[in-house]
């Protein structure tokens, strides 16, 4: 559901902040956002045939991975750290499992593999554009 409004949003970003027709854009999204990318892109797909700036843009999606902090020990560590726990979450819940549906919820269920805490939080959950590559122009890169 997410996805419509995600690329209204880019198309919309783009229509407003650019004059030049866009040739390429590329989105980042978390790794825990659970975006469904082919859904996204069919809708970037639709929305875009509207607007003259982006009408034959190509959407590039990144996702990435984030890295996790913890509060009681200073740590960081990264996703596959905890890949193990967010599996035995999903399989005692099934496929909508708490973390697919609200992924804040990641310090209930996730604790910090070097001191057991879970006063965790995830670093690089932000959804933004990276780069937009212009038709005869110098790409930008945010």
């Amino acid at each position: 559901m997410h996805e419509w409004s995600i690329a209204y949003s880019v198309v919309k970003t783009l229509t407003e902040n650019f004059n030049k027709k866009i040739s390429k854009v590329t989105l980042v999204i978390p790794l825990f956002s659970f975006l469904d990318i082919e859904i996204l892109k069919e809708a970037f797909n639709e929305l875009k045939k509207e607007n003259p700036i982006v009408e034959n843009a190509e959407l590039e999606v990144k996702i990435q991975e984030p890295t996790f902090r913890c509060r009681n020990c200073n740590r960081e560590f990264k996703f596959s750290d905890i890949q193990q726990q967010v599996g035995e979450v999903k399989n005692s819940y099934g496929e909508e499992y708490p973390l697919h549906l609200m992924p804040e919820l990641l310090p209930a269920f996730i604790k910090c593999p070097y001191c057991g805490s879970h006063d965790i939080e995830a670093i690089g959950q932000e959804i933004y554009i990276e780069k937009v590559e212009e038709y005869g122009a110098v790409e930008r890169v945010s």
